[in-house]
């Protein structure tokens, strides 16, 4: 017998992948569909429909065969060209990737925000989009490399005012926390089927406003795998995609969504919230430090933290792995030994975190970094918003 099957599986804190509910995976099992059949296109169309209030939207959901990058890479060379200038909000790591995917497909672009650090400050922006005189403005609506949320809703309102192409990444939000593709004025987003979607990866969704799609209409897409063209015809012509679907990942996401749906959107939405919260406070009664130290806006999906002096991060993750099969994830680029990164999004409940902040205090107590077990049990019960 091949030994992985006898391995014993971890339970993933991690930001993406995530756990899959036991319903998701069987349904990706269930059955074995032609992906040109009308029984599967009916499958397809209903998960796009169930997708819509994730993304706040009434306008088409169109599925994808790739993961959440090679969407936001199609999404700029479907709707930009080299004749436009981009505003590439860079204050995470995704945010400086889609300025690289603009750089290598010779988009031009001005990259603002590069420290992880930064919040963006809308007056800021305001006259970088004037002197630059921008067409278009990328940004990650919840970056998982440090936590930060950029203020969507607010960034909508100048490129509404000034007539730009807003992109955005969604990928780590959705089914986490409320998007309003529509209130705010989003022209391109994005999303992928390993967090908040509760699968495996390998596959994304995108909502396109009317002027990007009258943009794919008129541009010469770069991408042949990726052009949305062929995908709106598809879609529409008979529910199918261009390619061969990638089936048990449809009906994977199909399964998710409706249990997102039976829990209610907004409940999830709450859950989220809820989990995160508690995770801040029990984190900061262990010590750590919340990253970066002052920020507006969290993110639901996980949480990003410095732990207290002394504490090797390595040593840590590598001990929850192996002693409790427990995994959180490390800090990455110039943060990779200096941030822990703990997810609770998707399936995640608050007996799960429960369990993962229990494993945390003992592995800190029994590396000699905590001698205080239980304070940060105690803040996550503790927690109110009330």
């Amino acid at each position: 017998m091949n030994q992985a099957f006898l391995v014993r599986p971890n339970k993933l804190f991690t930001p993406g992948p995530v756990n899959i509910p036991n319903r998701v995976a069987l349904a990706s099992i269930s059955a074995c569909y032609h992906h040109r059949t009308k029984v599967f296109s009916d499958i397809l169309t209903e998960t796009l429909e169930l997708m819509k209030p994730l993304f706040g939207t009434v306008r088409p959901v169109y599925p994808i065969h790739t993961t959440g990058r090679g969407a936001m890479e199609g999404v700029v060379n479907n709707i930009l060209t080299p004749n436009d200038k981009a505003i590439a909000i860079c204050n995470g790591s995704f945010g400086t990737m889609a300025a690289t995917m603009m750089d290598r497909n010779g988009i031009p672009n001005v990259r603002c925000y590069e420290s992880w650090t930064d919040t963006v400050n809308l007056e800021y922006l305001e006259k970088l989009i004037q002197d630059e005189k921008a067409t278009a403005i990328t940004v990650v609506h919840n970056d998982t490399s440090n936590g930060l949320v950029n203020p969507i809703w607010e960034i909508g309102k100048l490129a509404r005012k000034y007539d730009l192409m807003l992109i955005v990444d969604f990928v780590s939000a959705a089914g986490c926390t409320p998007f309003k593709f529509d209130e705010w004025g989003v022209d391109a987003v994005v999303t992928a089927s390993q967090k908040g979607l509760m699968s495996p990866a390998g596959m994304s969704f995108c909502v396109l406003s009317e002027k990007a799609e009258n943009a794919c209409a008129t541009i010469e897409s770069r991408d042949f795998y990726i052009d949305f063209k062929s995908i709106k015809k598809s879609i529409e012509k008979n529910g199918q995609t261009p390619g061969s679907t990638p089936v048990s990942l449809v009906l994977a996401v199909h399964e998710a969504v409706k249990i997102i749906h039976e829990e209610g959107v907004e409940n999830v939405f709450a859950r989220h919230h809820d989990l995160a919260c508690r995770t801040r406070a029990a984190l900061q009664a262990m010590g750590f430090k919340l990253f970066p130290e002052t920020c507006n806006f969290r993110s639901d999906s996980l949480t990003v933290a410095t732990p207290p002096e002394g504490v090797d991060i390595a040593k840590l993750t590598s001990y929850m792995q192996s002693e409790y099969h427990l995994q959180i994830g490390k800090g990455l680029g110039d943060y990779a030994n200096q941030t822990i990164r703990i997810a609770h999004m998707g399936y995640c409940y608050i007996e799960d975190m429960i369990q993962c902040i229990a494993a945390l205090e003992s592995a800190m107590a029994t590396l000699g970094w905590n001698q205080t077990v239980g304070k940060g049990l105690q803040a996550f019960l503790a927690y109110s918003d009330k």
